[in-house]
């Protein structure tokens, strides 16, 4: 008989940090709501416990599948199922966008008053180290994962009689889900560029390593959103060939939004830290009080960093735009299935509000939009009214938290209801041989109950599991 916790394990897959990300991005929202409340600071600590929790546990679990994976089969055979397996394999880049949320709140950690210099400056240094292995790790996902993509095709149910690869490649794996590859790099970019610049930072590091750590985010941004920009016309092209995704995936539309936002509210900060490293390390005499600027290098380090300004500020508004944009389309794509019926794999009818893990993606994406909206409204209001982006920023925001609230509750009580099947269906077993007259082998047993024995519940969990996938891809 299979144990209860082969069985646990064996559900692991890399599709679950996306409950990292959801709770984590949300944490973040709360803390820094565009609207101040004390009391959303208080819940987002209870989001960021829940994030880390969810965090840790899902780390361990992943250790220990992949030992108990290649125990059983081969290494190979893991490489093959979650490396090679694009359906499964880009949802690893969900694990360095969900490590990024948290290395965001522990940096709002270290501007608690109630924190000490000490340990700020502790928090700070691990903040940055964990930032590195975040780097290298979105970094081995998007170059790797893209090679592995580009090297050979690899189909787990192989072509059916007169299959071409490239046909089937256009029409079931050019989706949405491929940006979860590269996002994590500019999610990455726009984590460092909150506190680079910021006054702890300097104590802690000095000016050649802000410098460095600028200069790598630059690169990385721009390098991220060329890379999303080819995956985005390509989603685009497969749409109009395509048509919109099926009701059960309609929910992976809206991972078009994560790049928009959070590249929006990554430029921004990075072309307002080009300005404050040029103001604290390049002062010009005299243009803080309105003076005149003597020579053309006074007049260069003074129109330079507000060059970068404008059109960090120009490539932000066009990202929101699309972000905007692609959030109508997403909207009435799931209007358009509200009288649609499927029936599962169980048997039975589902409709497009009925809970599945295609919700969580969702949660992330509607969250980069409230940061990107946010920060055009932090930077730019004390120039010339931006109180709209506040007002769009918070309807985000608040989407963001309370369907990220739904999606926990819901899924508690999903794995809850799979982990009471399958109790309740080994003690059905327990009572059924402790009733049996003589000790029978399982030879003298019809092959269905020995099926059912060795495995109690377990195609319905499977069943369950395998939808989880389809959903998401």
């Amino acid at each position: 008989m299979v144990s209860l916790g082969s069985r646990f394990i064996g559900q692991f897959e890399p599709f679950m940090f996306i409950y990292v990300m959801g709770t984590g991005i949300s944490s973040d929202i709360l803390y820094r709501f565009p609207y101040y409340g004390r009391w959303l600071r208080v819940c987002s600590y209870i989001m960021f416990a829940l994030a880390c929790l969810i965090f840790v546990s899902l780390q361990v679990l992943c250790v220990v599948h992949l030992w108990h994976y290649t125990r059983r089969h081969s290494f190979s055979a893991y490489v093959d199922e979650f490396v090679r397996n694009t359906r499964k394999s880009v949802f690893w880049g969900t694990y360095p966008m969900g490590l990024v949320t948290i290395i965001n709140y522990l940096f709002n950690l270290t501007q608690i008053g109630s924190i000490s210099q000490g340990d700020s400056r502790r928090l700070m240094i691990f903040v940055y180290a964990l930032w590195w292995y975040d780097i290298a790790v979105s970094i081995v996902i998007a170059w790797g994962l893209s090679f592995v993509m580009w090297h050979k095709y690899y189909f787990p149910e192989g072509l059916g009689k007169g299959e071409k690869g490239h046909e089937k490649v256009a029409a079931e794996y050019l989706k949405s889900t491929l940006l979860l590859a590269v996002i994590p790099l500019v999610v990455a970019a726009s984590s460092s560029s909150i506190w680079v610049m910021s006054g702890l930072f300097g104590r802690t590091f000095n000016r050649n390593i802000q410098l460095l750590t600028m200069v790598i985010t630059v690169l990385i941004w721009l390098h991220a959103i060329l890379f999303v920009a080819v995956l985005v016309f390509i989603y685009f092209w497969s749409l109009y060939l395509f048509k919109i995704p099926p009701m059960a995936q309609v929910f992976t539309l809206f991972l078009v939004l994560g790049p928009m936002g959070q590249g929006a509210f990554g430029i921004l900060l990075v072309s307002d830290n080009v300005l404050l490293y040029t103001q604290q390390y390049y002062p010009v005499p005299g243009a803080a009080s309105g003076g005149t600027l003597s020579t053309a290098e006074d007049v260069l380090l003074l129109a330079v960093p507000w060059c970068f300004k404008v059109l960090g500020l120009i490539y932000a508004l066009a990202l929101l735009a699309v972000g905007y944009f692609f959030t109508i389309i997403c909207i009435i794509a799931m209007l358009s299935y509200r009288k649609h019926k499927e029936i599962n794999a169980a048997g039975k009818p589902r409709r497009i509000y009925n809970f599945h893990t295609g919700f969580w993606g969702m949660t992330f994406p509607m969250g980069t939009m409230s940061l990107g909206s946010d920060e055009v409204y932090i930077q730019y209001n004390k120039y010339v009214p931006m109180r709209a982006f506040r007002v769009v920023s918070a309807i985000y925001g608040t989407t963001c938290i309370l369907w990220t609230i739904f999606c926990v509750v819901n899924t508690v009580f999903l794995y809850g209801r799979r982990g009471f099947r399958t109790v309740r269906a080994k003690r059905d077993h327990r009572e059924t041989e402790s009733k049996a007259p003589s000790p029978f082998t399982p030879s003298t047993l019809a092959p269905s109950i020995v099926s059912s024995l060795a495995s109690p519940d377990a195609s319905s969990a499977s069943t369950l599991h395998q939808e989880s996938i389809e959903e998401l891809c």
